[in-house]
């Protein structure tokens, strides 16, 4: 049984910290350009571009944004770089996991105290399962932000692609 836990963990945060992207992608449809831009794929068609200041931009052409709407590009941004750090800080704990359960594997078959090995695990494994919430609460946010962004800028409505079965499944997980 605690073979069986202990493989599930492991396994659980090597694809979890399989998931962190060096290109900096958050999910298929964001990709972070730099600190201050992120770029939303529509599923056909061009990008458009998301900044910190509340700018926003459809295939290179700058769309003329009240004040409301500005606000809301910033929440957009915002709510998408939480979510990336989440995302990093989620595969950095799963990594830190599959650690604590290697070396508490090692540990409690070499002393002979193999109960101690599924606590450790289990408290590590805690902690990734917390940082997996805020990952949940980002995307509700980022979900959230973006129908608010389609329904005031209707030529946005092409990158409100993150439905209520997204958040749903991130929660029910």
């Amino acid at each position: 049984m605690i073979k069986t836990k202990i493989f599930c963990v492991v396994a659980l945060s090597v694809a979890a910290a399989g998931c962190v992207q060096y290109d900096d992608s958050v999910f298929q449809h964001l990709s972070v350009l730099s600190d201050t831009r992120i770029a939303v794929h529509a599923h056909a068609g061009a990008d458009a571009i998301v900044t910190a200041q509340g700018e926003l931009a459809i295939d290179g052409k700058p769309i003329v944004l009240n004040a409301a709407q500005a606000q809301i590009v910033t929440r957009y941004f915002a709510s998408a770089m939480a979510l990336r750090s989440d995302a990093v800080k989620t595969g950095a704990a799963g990594a830190a996991t599959a650690a604590t359960a290697i070396t508490s594997v090692a540990a409690g078959l070499a002393s002979g105290d193999t109960d101690s090995i599924d606590a450790k695990v289990n408290a590590s494994a805690a902690k990734v399962d917390a940082a997996a919430n805020k990952i949940c609460v980002d995307l509700q946010m980022l979900a959230k932000a973006q129908d608010d962004l389609a329904a005031t800028v209707p030529s946005f409505k092409p990158y409100a692609t993150i439905g209520p079965r997204e958040v749903d499944d991130c929660k029910a997980d």
